[in-house]
């Protein structure tokens, strides 16, 4: 039953308030117990032909003012929460609080991905794929990309872009006439080949490492003629950007320890873990 699974493999325990089933254990003997009912096959088995796959982080460093706006949001959610501690906690609003957290970081780091993006450009001449969660972040990004000093050519992709605008976009940037191709996550992780790019680069992180995947494999694709693709995230040094880079690697690799087997989701776990780093932090 679900109580002995829990027990088994989710190293569940009781806090106090109830019992909490977020984290994992003994994944190498989930493992072997669903491999009788479970097939499962990498795209890298079953399409050798495809380059490999390089996941990497760039720190960005916070300016004086932009330290001083993520501390004070910052500041105002934890004066929130330990108000919130003694007297009962709304539903959701350790939710909303890293949600606004990084969100901050998303705002900020759109500068750093216009020099990241001109730089790139400057030494490959190859289009990207860039990735946004948040519409006012995308927003401000297009809105930097076609301010004269940059000149960029790019279109987007948002959850209400239209399916023909959406194929007309993708058509365009496969033809090669884009610098950049500017997606909300969400709504681009699937269903589309955007292998004109090798390189996909993420402003903002999502809850669920396995929609970061499918966004990153757009371009790793069959037509893919470069010999390596590139995942890159940008990360705001100091913030609570690092503890989700820390968060969501350690909920990939217990996924491929269950799935696929080795020493060793999604977003009530990850919550309780950014959340518990930022307390230690106190």
């Amino acid at each position: 039953n679900f109580f002995q699974f829990a027990q088994r493999y989710t190293n569940a325990y009781h806090n106090g308030y109830g019992w909490d089933f977020s984290g994992a254990s003994n994944t190498d003997e989930l493992n072997q117990r669903i491999r009788d009912f479970t097939i499962r096959r990498l795209k890298s088995e079953v399409l050798s032909e495809l380059p490999p796959k390089t996941r990497s982080y760039i720190p960005v460093h916070l300016s004086a003012s932009n330290a001083k706006e993520y501390r004070q949001s910052r500041l105002d959610w934890l004066r929130q929460y330990e108000r919130y501690m003694s007297g009962g906690m709304p539903p959701g609003f350790v939710l909303n609080m890293l949600t606004d957290l990084r969100h901050v970081c998303g705002r900020i780091k759109v500068g750093a991905a216009i020099d990241w993006m001109r730089e790139y450009r400057d030494q490959t001449g190859k289009p990207v794929v860039i990735y946004t969660h948040h519409r006012d972040v995308m927003d401000d990004l297009c809105e930097r990309m076609g301010e004269e000093e940059s000149q960029f050519i790019y279109r987007k992709i948002a959850g209400d872009t239209p399916s023909e605008k959406r194929a007309e976009n993708v058509d365009a940037f496969q033809r090669g006439e884009l610098d950049a191709l500017v997606c909300s996550t969400l709504a681009a992780k699937e269903g589309i080949t955007l292998t004109a790019a090798d390189t996909v680069l993420f402003i903002e992180r999502e809850w669920v490492p396995g929609w970061e995947v499918q966004a990153e494999d757009r371009v790793l694709r069959i037509g893919q003629e470069s010999d390596h693709v590139h995942a890159i995230y940008l990360s705001c040094a100091g913030t609570i950007d690092e503890h989700f880079d820390r968060v969501i690697e350690e909920k990939r690799s217990i996924v491929s320890a269950v799935l696929d087997g080795g020493d060793s989701e999604e977003r009530a776990g990850i919550v309780s873990a950014l959340l518990k780093r930022m307390e230690d932090l106190e």
